[in-house]
């Protein structure tokens, strides 16, 4: 019924978070490895991973700017995930024998449902893991709800999200933009940087007109060994997310565009004390569609809401439920205490 996503605060980079050593204890005896220093934006990240068994301490190098391999990223996010590496089923990958350091892990995550094959019956154990393939890696492992393309909008990449008329995806026309995930990975990358876990790289852009910046993501290129543990550092600290699925309580939401000028709505969503838990978002799965606000984008199903606990006590959300006239009234309570927050729900509508 949840799944609960912490995010990171965010520091603007070139691709991940910027997680800085302030405040960490810089004695000589904290560094692990003689290639990470205090002062590094990973080196928390790193010791986080030591933390959690994710890496080796006994080791006196991190090699902090290697491509990491696909055997060395599945060794550890395996571990951070916590998966039973004991009880796997053999994917039977030719290039990752029973008797490879790296193959309990590898056959956790595909067991998982969270790698593949690269085809020919091969891992690619070897093979640097790309950015991309990192993305839809962690989206599935950290049990991040996909967000849908009109979430996105012209907020995406340049290299991932697609709009109708090809080439020139900085003007709009008419007000109708078909918009689309371009690729594999696409919509895991724009759902990563929905949340600010990834940013990308900026180059000048000359239009006709005027000057302009995109923003690249590179989803093909290698992922470096301080880039993996920065992802994964931020997406363990940071704001609480639960996702309240519609689907569960038969909510029909939906978004719909109003008259000609293509007004954009969704269903009446309302939490009577927002100070408790709030509403950040009501999305949706689309790959694609057209833009939020044309004329013509008609109905649009949402899946589910991204709530925000704040702090312990109850409160009620109302949902509109898709125009049917039937509103929907949930119980809402939150215990524990801030980023462990536990969050009930408990469907008290009215019969009528």
């Amino acid at each position: 019924m949840k799944k609960t996503l912490i995010t990171a605060g965010l520091a603007t980079g070139l691709f991940f978070t910027s997680m800085m050593g302030t405040g960490a204890d810089t004695s000589a005896s904290s560094v692990h490895y003689k290639d990470v220093k205090t002062s590094d934006n990973f080196y928390l990240a790193v010791e986080s991973l030591i933390e959690q068994k994710a890496i080796s301490r006994t080791n006196d190098s991190f090699r902090p700017y290697e491509n990491v391999t696909r055997g060395q990223a599945s060794s550890i996010i395996a571990k951070v995930l916590k998966l039973d590496i004991e009880n796997v089923k053999d994917p039977k990958f030719k290039d990752v024998p029973k008797d490879h350091q790296f193959y309990k892990y590898i056959a956790a995550l595909e067991n998982a449902g969270l790698v593949k094959g690269k085809g020919n019956g091969l891992f690619g154990i070897n093979d640097p893991l790309t950015r991309g393939q990192m993305s839809s890696i962690l989206v599935k492992g950290f049990e991040i709800p996909l967000i849908g393309i009109q979430d996105v909008g012209f907020n995406g990449f340049a290299d991932a999200t697609y709009y109708m008329g090809g080439g020139d995806n900085s003007v709009v026309e008419n007000g109708d933009v078909w918009l689309s995930f371009g690729g594999q990975f696409s919509q895991a990358i724009e759902t990563m940087n929905y949340y600010g876990f990834v940013s990308g790289y900026k180059t000048g852009y000359k239009h006709e007109y005027f000057d302009m910046e995109k923003v690249y993501f590179k989803q093909g290129e290698a992922l470096k060994r301080s880039q993996l543990a920065l992802m994964i550092n931020s997406m363990q600290k940071g704001t609480q997310y639960e996702y309240l699925y519609f689907k569960d309580f038969g909510i029909t939401n939906r978004s719909v565009t109003i008259g000609a000028g293509g007004r954009w709505v969704d269903d009446k969503a309302v939490i009577d004390d927002p100070t408790i838990i709030s509403i950040k978002e009501i999305s949706n799965y689309e790959k694609e569609g057209l833009l939020k606000g044309s004329a013509f984008a008609g109905i649009i199903n949402n899946v589910y809401a991204i709530l925000e606990p704040k702090k312990v006590g109850k409160t009620f959300a109302k949902f509109d439920n898709g125009g049917t006239g039937k509103e929907k009234v949930l119980e809402i309570t939150v215990t524990g205490s801030k980023g462990n927050f536990e969050v009930s729900y408990k469907d008290v509508t009215p019969e009528k």
